[in-house]
């Protein structure tokens, strides 16, 4: 499968879709396991982020919130820098409650229209987005992998929070 995307002869996903019609024609994946491998929760959890996201805009929400943003950062009276930090918080909080995907998902339009009524660069928008919903290391919710090993590991909530001291620090220190 990788030397035939390495080649540059297909994509990487009908690459994969095809290894894994070959590993349950052949046995060595049941139909079943190959079902039980498809972790649902994670694309339901994206995908209605997206949708989300998309109602915020149409509603005009997202105007109302970024005009909130707006307001928040010229308050604080440090120019740019105001508009950024709180769309930085506020997607480092939306990212600790479900994916960064889906909180990047969720905040975009959102950032956007407030770049475009601050006045500042939507380029930099997007990097201060982009930031934030990776500054999500204090829950099992805020990762895709913290998502994936939440689970199967047995973890909870309170042990991402309360023994994540260190992803508190991380996550403050990456906004600054």
């Amino acid at each position: 499968m990788l030397a035939v995307v390495t080649a540059g002869l297909t994509e990487l996903i009908i690459a994969a879709l095809i290894a894994s019609g070959i590993m349950i024609a052949i046995g060595i994946l049941s139909q079943q396991e190959a079902r039980d491998a498809i972790n649902w929760d994670v694309y339901v959890t994206i995908a209605s982020a997206f949708g989300i996201g998309t109602a915020l805009t149409n509603s005009g929400l997202a105007g109302l919130v970024a005009s909130g943003l707006v307001s928040l950062g010229e308050g604080l009276n440090i120019g740019d820098a105001g508009l950024f930090g709180s769309v930085y918080f506020a997607t480092f909080l939306i990212s600790n409650v479900v994916t960064n995907n889906a909180a990047a998902a969720l905040i975009f339009p959102i950032a956007i229209d407030a770049a475009e009524q601050f006045g500042t660069d939507i380029l930099l928008m997007s990097y201060c987005v982009m930031l934030g919903a990776s500054a999500s290391f204090m829950s099992p919710f805020g990762y895709t992998t913290n998502l994936l090993i939440y689970g199967p590991g047995g973890y909870k909530v309170r042990i991402f929070v309360v023994s994540r001291s260190l992803g508190t620090r991380l996550t403050v220190t990456s906004g600054c």
